[in-house]
Order: structure tokens, then sequence, then C-alpha cells
């Protein structure tokens, strides 16, 4: 029990960190303001998390999970774990994951959530690892869709694809959000196509 009760308190915690990013913003976002927002002490928040790194770190490893969690189950995969090289990345399979990484930019808390952390990390060294720890994750797990697309594809080439790939996405991310303001149906065409053609080298 205390370890679900554990979790529970690490979850709420996680949940009010998302919370002040969005709405205080990098100038609202010390360990009292998240420790406010869940309610505890901030010896307590400090006990799940010992830093503000830490608790940031914890905030964008669970948001990319779950992003991860969002397109395999779109792409029809299951599981990350049961992902292999044999399982193929159809047009269809790349289709359905290009839209609903677009449908995710429609969340304009996380979108601002994650500008919030990007301008932390930027005047922060101890932010900074964390959200190229995010990324690094985010562009693997992008190279091992690519290479269920092109398995022909040397790994530094997949590579380079898969960085491009989420730089295109996370771009896109805000220019077009209500932030940025440039999302049409054109150019959500013209992502999709790049994408795919990144994907499929056609």
């Amino acid at each position: 029990m205390t370890g679900n009760k554990g979790t529970l308190r690490q979850a709420a915690i996680l949940d009010a960190a998302e919370e002040v990013l969005t709405s205080k913003g990098n100038a609202g976002s010390a360990m009292r303001d998240f420790a406010a927002a869940a309610g505890v002490r901030v010896g307590h928040l400090q006990h799940y998390f010992p830093t503000r790194a830490d608790l940031i770190r914890a905030v964008l490893e669970r948001s990319l999970q779950r992003s991860l969690q969002r397109l395999n189950d779109v792409a029809g995969f299951g599981d990350t774990d049961e992902v292999g090289p044999a399982v193929p990345l159809t047009r269809e399979h790349s289709h359905r994951l290009i839209t609903a990484l677009l449908a995710e930019h429609s969340d304009i808390a996380g979108i601002r959530m994650h500008v919030e952390v990007w301008a932390i990390a930027s005047s922060d060294a101890q932010i900074a690892p964390a959200v190229r720890s995010f990324y690094a994750c985010y562009a693997a797990h992008v190279s091992d869709l690519v290479q269920h697309a092109r398995p022909e594809l040397p790994e530094m080439h997949r590579n380079a694809l898969a960085g491009t790939i989420v730089s295109l996405f996370e771009g896109a991310a805000v220019t077009r959000s209500d932030i940025g303001g440039l999302r049409t149906e054109d150019t959500d065409a013209e992502l999709i196509r790049t994408a795919q053609w990144l994907i499929h080298g056609h």
C-alpha cells in the first residue's frame, strides 16, 4: 500500500508541477511554488524530487512516455517493447503517427509547459541536461520507427533523419499552436508529406 500511495503522491506532485509551469511560467517555478501547488511542504516534495532539476526531469519523462504510448497505440504496434525490427512501418502507419503528433499540438497547456521548460533550460545548467535527455529519448524512438520503414539505412543516417523529424515537429508545435498561429490545412498537408518523405524516402 505504501508503494501505491507513494506513486499516487508523486503523480499528484507532477500534475501540480505541470500546472505551475503552464500557469506561472519560469518566474513562478521555484520549489516552494511547486510544493504549494501540490499542497505539501517543500521538505516533503524533496523527499520525492530532491532538486528542481529532478522534478522537471520527471515531468518531461512522464510527458514523453505518455506521447510514446499514444503513438504506439495509434500505430497499432502495442507496447513499445513489442516493436521489433521485423515489424514494418507502412505509409498507413506513419500517416496515423504523424496525424497523432499534429493532434497533440492542440493541447495548448502542454505546449506552454514545454515552452516554459525550454525557457528555464536556456539559463539553468541543471535543467538543460534534462531537456537534452528528453530529446535524445524522443529521437531514439523516432529512429527506431524509421528503421521499421527503411531497415537498410545505416544507423548514422537513420539518427540524422530522426533528429530532423523531431526538430520539424517540435518547431511545428509552437508555430501551429495559438502561440504561433500558422496552422492551416495546407501547412498541415505539407507537414505530413514532408515527414512521410523523411521516414520512407519517397
